[in-house]
């Protein structure tokens, strides 16, 4: 069994288990039902994560080799065995750096080590994925002076990370989310990635796999397996998109994304099938670094009352009405309104729960839609 590696991080600055399972990935859940311990996957990795008052505590319990420069699948687990050295100009053609965020490790641990790279290398990976680097004491003090709901709704502080996503993912999996909720978009994600990712490794009993590429998804095929396993109109949406991903250029095309604004990055992904006002946005803000973005779900509807109080003769969102409430979120808490509007869609929400508690116990996704009501 893994040893837990410490990362120093104050829990003020990270509330995990609000962060990994409030919707914005499908892919992490509860190891026990009364243990605060999470597995979950990303950057091909099988994680088990922890925290105490001061330390996020972490634990890589499988794992595959960095995808290879020269070739859009995984590499096979054998190849990790093989002593290298990446140069540099390797590293900058390695597309797999925009799904996995960082580069490509120089070596291999070495040394009969239980993991495949050196430890730095792991603590990158979750150092960009939680966003670490931001200081959120200091976003929430800049954030309360923006507005007083803020202020009166995240008085306790409410340490919600933004995270830092692999945006193909990210985009097949809010593709999932439509008209869903978040114990069914977690089915449905494992079994895009049961089906056509590649194995991980086994835990307790569980096989776990990575999320593949969107080549793997691409084939006309592909929908009618889908709908076989109840994937429903979203069969045809992730078959489509993905053909179209390869159109537009694949991994090179979503690091344009990266580097276009905001507003010219969610134009374009507008174009894929399937692909919404709301879920381009998801993706903006979750996978392609425009933390300005504003996904807006009725819940979020509900929050932009405060600021603009004629959407409360309003019952549903108009495009207009869309577009109105992403700028006003925008005016107010500026570069990272998108963030700001996460950590008040979670406070909302808990307050929402805290006022049903009497009858009905909820959970809602970030597309607004109920995780189910269990009659109390």
């Amino acid at each position: 069994m893994p040893h837990w590696i410490k990362i120093n991080c104050l829990q003020k600055q990270l509330q995990l288990k609000t962060t990994l399972t409030g919707g914005q990935s499908f892919r992490w859940h509860q190891l026990e039902p009364t243990i605060d311990e999470f597995i979950g996957v990303f950057a091909n990795c099988v994680w088990i994560l922890k925290q105490n008052d001061t330390e996020l505590l972490y634990r890589v319990v499988g794992e595959l080799p960095y995808p290879s420069a020269n070739d859009k699948d995984q590499v096979s687990s054998a190849a990790a065995k093989k002593p290298r050295r990446v140069t540099a100009a390797t590293k900058e053609v390695n597309l797999a750096e925009i799904r996995l965020k960082v580069p490509e490790p120089d070596q291999y641990a070495g040394g009969g080590a239980s993991l495949l790279y050196p430890q730095s290398y792991y603590e990158r990976l979750l150092r960009v994925y939680f966003r670490l680097d931001e200081d959120l004491e200091r976003c929430y003090q800049q954030w309360n002076k923006c507005h007083v709901h803020f202020e009166n709704s995240a008085d306790q502080f409410y340490a919600v990370r933004q995270l830092d996503q692999d945006p193909v993912e990210n985009l097949f999996s809010f593709i999932c989310s439509q008209n869903n909720n978040i114990s069914r978009i977690s089915g449905l994600v494992e079994k895009i990635c049961t089906h056509y990712g590649e194995r991980i490794c086994e835990y307790n009993g569980t096989t776990f796999y990575n999320f593949p590429d969107a080549g793997k998804l691409a084939s006309p095929q592909v929908e009618q397996h889908l709908r076989q396993l109840s994937f429903g109109y979203r069969a045809k949406y992730i078959q489509k998109s993905a053909e179209e991903i390869l159109a537009k250029g694949d991994l090179e095309w979503f690091r344009k994304l990266q580097q276009m604004d905001y507003k010219e990055a969610h134009r374009e992904l507008v174009t894929l099938t399937g692909i919404g006002p709301k879920v381009a946005d998801c993706i903006c803000l979750m996978s392609l670094g425009h933390l300005q973005a504003i996904p807006v779900d009725t819940h979020v509807f509900q929050i932009a009352r405060n600021y603009l109080p004629h959407l409360a003769k309003c019952k549903t969102v108009s495009a207009k009405m869309y577009g109105e409430i992403g700028d006003k979120f925008r005016e107010i808490y500026g570069e990272k309104a998108g963030w700001a509007q996460t950590v008040l869609f979670c406070a909302d929400l808990r307050q929402f729960k805290e006022k049903s508690a009497g009858e009905y116990n909820t959970v809602e996704s970030k597309n607004g839609k109920s995780n189910g009501k269990v009659k109390r």
